[in-house]
């Protein structure tokens, strides 16, 4: 996990990852927003 990580999913019991993601900013998407990335690209975050 680094500045340079462009997502992080967490799930129901997310652990360390999660907060490390906060404490940079790193953009933290659920299941249905990693699914809409997917399906729609990385423009459908805005």
């Amino acid at each position: 996990m680094s500045k340079k990580t462009n997502y992080v999913v967490a799930g129901d019991s997310p652990g360390s990852k999660y907060d490390k993601a906060v404490e940079l900013g790193v953009p933290i998407l659920d299941e249905d927003g990693f699914r809409r990335l997917l399906a729609d690209g990385p423009a459908s975050r805005t």
